[in-house]
């Protein structure tokens, strides 16, 4: 895994950036080499033009996810309909900015060539690096419940891992080992292992390490390049969430990360009125059809005006389009919304599918109550029964809350205790790692999300 300006990032799905970075970049110079006319404006703004509408629409094609088991034929339909999308998104660009505008060779040939030269780069790469060696190789020191939550994450971790055993000194350790895995030895038995097995990263999965951390054993794996990593570090690596249930305060304190400078906040500020500006610009004919698709399937006000919690508890009046009937808490008094809720309209469920709901919160964070990228905005009354059961919750409103979010776009519409702990899990690895990089990651999962439908 690599870290970006502090968030994880595969580095799979690096080298897959920077290889269609390089495919793009060398048939573009070609096309400007070797075109009659390849356009109207300066080659570096072409350049960027094309490059960031490439890359983009490939992003929102998911094809930089190296655990998506996608066949030789689908990811050729995939990379033929980004390509498609790219070149509606260019020639777009181009009418509305004629500076920017492609000849007609010049956009033929790009695409012509880039297209078999994106696959021919995954090809390449898939072929010379078989699946056994993107897979790391990892050696487990504990076993019990954190034994089996690691080994829980091989089918999904962010970033492919084999387990390849166990070391545990524990009586009944060998009763306790996940099923499929087998126990190697003892801990004090590691640096004869690690000499047989020859694993990538030794994970400390020991909930008590008195008197059995083998301190010695450990940093000779590092002088030889082994990695070690405590388990929770592994666990943030693997599923981009911090495991609130199970973590010591003391990670938490010393653990790197949750960095917040005025800098930051100046900087973070400025993206929040630029994103909310262009958002409430572009999104006006969509605000504008929902604005009257709700007031004409249910009576009632088209907005709905609610109190949420801001940062550091502040409380503030939050708006969005009105999904619900509007006495639809008139009996019950607040209560979470479920899947297929009743009280749902049916304009309503489209809107929560879309998160078009969400757009009203855009004047929200012109004002300053909520940035465009935090966690979700919490009911008071929700709050106060969940710092009770849920460990950290109330860490969350160190930040102003966001119209999206990192758990926003990785969980959907919460509606229980459980899924309250599992939001807060990426909600704290955002704040831990907040950075604009991971806040533009957010905005373009934000995008495929409206794209394709995927909220609840």
């Amino acid at each position: 895994m690599l870290r970006i300006f502090r968030h994880y990032v595969s580095g799979l799905t690096f080298v897959l950036f920077l290889g269609d970075l390089a495919v793009i970049l060398g048939v573009f110079y070609l096309t400007e080499l070797s075109a009659p006319w390849p356009g109207y404006g300066p080659f570096a703004a072409r350049l960027v033009e094309v490059c960031l509408a490439m890359t983009f629409v490939l992003y929102l094609g998911d094809v930089y996810r190296p655990r998506q088991a996608v066949g030789a034929r689908d990811l050729a339909a995939r990379v033929l309909i980004c390509q498609a999308a790219a070149g509606l998104l260019l020639a777009a660009v181009g009418f509305a900015v004629p500076a920017l505008r492609l000849s007609r060779s010049a956009f033929l040939q790009t695409f012509v060539l880039t297209t078999p030269g994106l696959l021919i780069w995954r090809a390449v790469l898939f072929g010379a690096w078989s699946q056994q060696q993107m897979t790391i190789r990892v050696l487990i020191l504990g076993t019990g419940q954190v034994g089996r939550l690691i080994a829980g994450l091989e089918r999904t971790s962010s970033r492919p891992f084999r387990i390849i055993g166990f070391l545990d000194d524990a009586p009944g350790a060998a009763d306790m080992v996940p099923e499929g895995h087998a126990l190697l030895g003892k801990i004090q038995d590691l640096d004869v292992l690690v000499e047989e097995t020859r694993p990538d990263i030794v994970v400390i999965a020991q909930i008590d390490r008195r008197g059995c951390f083998p301190t010695q054993a450990l940093l000779e794996c590092r002088l030889r390049g082994i990695r070690v990593e405590d388990w929770p570090t592994f666990y943030e690596k693997a599923t981009g969430k911090i495991l609130v249930t199970a973590v010591r305060p003391s990670w938490l304190i010393f653990s790197d990360g949750f960095v917040k400078t005025p800098r930051t906040e100046i900087i973070k500020r400025f993206f929040d009125i630029t994103m909310s500006l262009a958002g409430l610009i572009l999104a006006l004919p969509l605000m504008i059809l929902a604005a009257v698709a709700v007031k004409l399937e249910s009576s009632g006000p088209i907005f709905y005006r609610q109190p949420r919690l801001g940062q550091n508890g502040s409380v503030f009046i939050l708006n969005k389009f009105r999904s619900m009937r509007e006495d639809a808490e008139k009996e019950t008094g607040p209560v979470w919304s479920g899947h297929q809720d009743p009280r749902i309209t049916r304009v309503g469920g489209i809107l929560r599918r879309t998160r078009l709901d969400e757009l009203p919160q855009l004047f929200n964070v012109l004002v300053g109550h909520m940035s465009f990228i935090g966690p979700r905005p919490e009911r008071p009354e929700f709050v106060a029964e969940l710092q009770k059961q849920i460990p950290y919750y109330m860490e969350r409103l160190a930040v102003k809350p966001g119209v999206t979010g990192w758990a926003q776009v990785r969980y959907e519409y919460g509606s229980s205790v459980e899924d309250a702990i599992e939001k807060l899990q990426y909600d704290l690895y955002y704040i831990k790692n907040l950075s604009l990089f991971l806040d533009l990651l957010i905005v373009l999962s934000t995008i495929q999300v409206v794209l394709f439908a995927r909220g609840r």
